[in-house]
């Protein structure tokens, strides 16, 4: 698990690369500008995350569950959530989205590895 010093500077950089590719899928067919501007929101919100105190509750809880090693690793939805950021709508805040992203990276964590519901004691491959 990342320390909270490391999650941020990770998240950070993985919300950077989110952002580059939002602003090269501007070049493809439609040229749509919700693309920029969710890539100029991804790169407010990965500078807003680098700024965040240490003490954040909400960055030691993405730690454990969205951390792996040193570095922030999202599941599916979290991942999904993060690219869709100010894309459909420009409402949501910097702090709203980190505190929704926690609670998808709790759903996330939830489902990991139990995608046949639970099994039987000693028979889980993993």
């Amino acid at each position: 698990m990342p320390t909270v010093n490391d999650l941020r500077t990770s998240m950070a950089a993985y919300v950077r690369a989110i952002s580059t590719w939002r602003r090269a899928r501007y070049n493809d067919d439609l040229r749509d500008t919700r693309n920029l501007q969710s890539a100029d929101a991804l790169l407010a919100f990965a500078d807003w995350v680098e700024q965040l105190p240490l003490d954040d509750p909400r960055l030691d809880r993405l730690a454990f569950l969205a951390g792996e090693g040193e570095s922030f690793a999202p599941g599916q939805q979290t991942a999904y959530e993060i690219g869709r950021f100010h894309f459909h709508d420009q409402a949501m805040t910097n702090d709203g989205f980190l505190t929704w992203l926690v609670s998808i990276a709790e759903q996330d964590a939830g489902e990991r590895g139990r995608f046949g519901g639970r099994q039987v004691p000693g028979d889980e491959p993993w």
